[in-house]
């Protein structure tokens, strides 16, 4: 029935739903998918629930999360009419501060914490590209780690840290993104096997083919059994094994979807740990009273003034 529904969703209406099915563009496919979810499937049933008085319990729970080296704000939003504006800018450190300042909540953000990422992120790149170029990368890279990687991250350490199987993978910058669909994440087209499609197989190597194919191997294998891996049995020479995050372990490990497909630690630990120590320190200090602040402010003047009486 659900095969039939998406075949409908999407305008299939031939007597070869497989064929209509496998030319469908990846976006319009996942698209569909989303909606029938929500219209048919298990979303529809959501409904206020009672307050369980029973703790909560996430062993045995099977999740895949992973991100993206090109998961940043710009590369999200491409077509958003305020970054095609501060395109022409010169000053770099200025638009970068202006772009991220909106990213930190405008006028109410923190300052401090706005000065601080810019420092942090002019420092983390070489400063020799000029203008756009050289903003468009920071600001991405800013967006990307405080929003999606750091978050992943904690999530994934959480989710072991309570006896759930936790998987977690990240794509690295990738050639593959200039030549492919910018509208649709790259990790998704390689599960959905678009490298592999008649119609885009061209703008993908030979080498894409294969990470699509060992992509689509693992996550038709998290669908089936919750486990990625094909079977106990899986030969490490025909792909390797993905070994699920450990709980108390800091960082969380990692596979990498590169052609080697490793096993690493260690994403983006110097951002994460800036954006959790420094970020969260100043964003607490913007969030404190102003009644507190000027009152604190007083009291240290007055302090450093004693009175001559």
């Amino acid at each position: 029935r659900l095969t039939l529904d998406l075949a409908s969703e999407l305008g299939c209406v031939t007597s070869d739903l497989a064929a209509c099915l496998r030319s469908a563009p990846a976006d319009a496919l996942n698209a569909a998918q989303t909606k029938l979810m929500a219209v048919s499937g298990p979303f529809r049933s959501w409904s206020p629930q009672r307050l369980s008085t029973s703790p909560l319990s996430y062993r045995g729970v099977d999740l895949l999360l992973g991100t993206s080296e090109h998961d940043g704000l710009i590369g999200r939003a491409r077509r958003i009419k305020d970054f095609e504006v501060l395109q022409g800018r010169v000053d770099t450190k200025t638009a970068f501060y202006e772009a991220l300042s909106r990213s930190l909540g405008g006028e109410t953000g923190s300052e401090r914490l706005k000065e601080a990422a810019t420092w942090f992120y002019s420092l983390d790149h070489s400063p020799t590209p000029a203008g756009y170029n050289l903003f468009s990368r920071v600001l991405n890279n800013a967006t990307r780690d405080l929003f999606i990687t750091c978050p992943s991250l904690q999530m994934a350490s959480f989710w072991a840290n309570n006896d759930a199987n936790v998987f977690l993978y990240h794509l690295p910058a990738n050639s593959a993104l200039n030549r492919a669909d910018v509208f649709v994440p790259l990790d998704v087209q390689f599960a959905f096997g678009v490298p592999h499609h008649p119609i885009s197989s061209q703008r993908f190597t030979s080498s894409d083919r294969r990470l699509s194919l060992a992509v689509m191997t693992y996550m038709s294998s998290f669908v089936r059994t919750g486990n990625p891996n094909p079977s106990q049995v899986w030969e490490e020479s025909v792909m390797p094994r993905w070994h699920p995050v450990q709980s108390s372990e800091s960082p969380p490990t990692y596979l990498e979807m590169s052609p080697a497909l490793v096993q690493r630690r260690g994403l983006r630990e110097r951002a994460c740990s800036f954006w959790s120590h420094m970020g969260a320190t100043l964003s607490r200090e913007a969030a404190r009273p102003r009644s507190e602040s000027l009152t604190r402010k007083s009291r240290d003047t007055r302090s450093s003034n004693p009175s001559r009486y």
